[in-house]
């Protein structure tokens, strides 16, 4: 997934950016696993904005905790994280 005007935030394995197609703010979390892979979940803009602060850094330490669980995840590159509808907003991001 390409993230338009992303940030990346490496020592909290994630990055923050734009994806047009969906018209949503979102944040990509890195989960170490055996093949490294990411899950998004929707932001704010203003979330977005604040890129480097120590709010945003606890948002996707808890957004990271909940996992699958959050409202605001979108989809995940690893396919068994996904239901019908979230394989289908992740293949129209692209």
């Amino acid at each position: 997934m390409i993230l338009e005007r992303e940030k990346v935030r490496s020592e909290k394995y994630y990055s923050v950016g734009y994806l047009p197609k969906l018209n949503k703010f979102v944040l990509s979390r890195v989960v170490p696993w055996a093949a490294w892979y990411n899950r998004y979940y929707e932001i704010t803009q203003q979330e977005y904005e604040s890129f480097g602060s120590k709010e945003l850094d606890i948002l996707a330490d808890a957004l990271h905790r909940q996992e699958t669980k959050s409202e605001r995840f979108l989809f995940s590159d690893k396919n068994e994280e996904n239901n019908k509808e979230q394989l289908k907003l992740r293949d129209m991001s692209k």
